[in-house]
């Protein structure tokens, strides 16, 4: 989206079309390139309205779109029970218990900011009396439950590619929620080492990755006796996969 566009918009979202002193100053931050998101202070997500007030990682459409296929699969299940983890803002879980109102949904983060953001955001979409809990876990830490769909978005942008990344998400956004260390896998190794012993029988894992990293998360998988499925988004990209035991 233009810088232009962008100002359009902030005026109609945000102003609802009142010229005040206060656009000026959002004027300028995105001028400056903080992403629009965080100047309006949320993103829509599956009919969710996602705030950002903590800077969690943006939800992007290309996440939206596995998410949305994601929510599908899971409503196939009564009552199935879902683990959302490297939740920063939560919106994947948030839009499954949105969508469906048997589903019960962990969320674990491990920044404390981005719990309480996660929490913050249950209560604005009127979710906060549904069955979620919300964990504060180094990954699988403080995680003891199993469950039938484990969604993950982990950090995958390899440090050796950081001077190709736009030049406003490196400024704004969390490190902690873009790099997955030098070759971008050191989360998606831990992660799936540890997944295995979260899955119920017949579990499912949908996790967001690196095109270029497809060939080595496909070799981590066999090595760990997972089944690997890599799928396209909705530009034809290599974005995400379906793993099982």
């Amino acid at each position: 989206m233009s810088a232009k566009r962008d100002l359009q918009f902030l005026l109609r979202d945000k102003y609802k079309g009142n010229w005040q002193k206060e656009f000026i100053k959002d004027a300028e931050r995105i001028k400056k390139g903080e992403p629009l998101d965080f100047v309006i202070g949320w993103a829509p997500f599956l009919k969710c309205r996602i705030d950002l007030r903590y800077k969690p990682l943006i939800p992007r459409p290309e996440t939206e779109y596995w998410a949305e296929l994601a929510i599908k699969e899971i409503g196939k299940r009564k009552s199935a029970k879902v683990l959302d983890i490297f939740s920063g803002s939560g919106a994947i879980g948030i839009a499954v218990l949105k969508h469906l109102r048997t589903a019960k949904v962990d969320f674990g983060e491990y920044e404390p900011e981005l719990t309480k953001q996660i929490t913050y955001n249950l209560k604005l979409n009127k979710l906060a009396g549904r069955k979620s809990k919300v964990f504060k876990s180094d990954i699988f830490k403080k995680i003891k439950g199993k469950y039938d769909f484990i969604l993950a978005n982990p950090p995958y942008i390899p440090l050796v590619r950081k001077s190709k990344v736009n030049s406003s998400v490196v400024k704004y956004e969390k490190p902690s929620s873009l790099w997955g260390g030098k070759d971008g896998l050191y989360f998606v190794r831990k992660f799936l080492a540890g997944a295995k012993m979260h899955l119920l029988p017949g579990g499912q894992i949908w996790m967001e990755f690196d095109a270029p990293e497809k060939t080595k998360i496909a070799a981590i998988c066999h090595k760990l006796a997972y089944r690997f499925e890599p799928e396209k988004d909705q530009y034809k990209r290599w974005r995400y996969a379906i793993i099982t035991a």
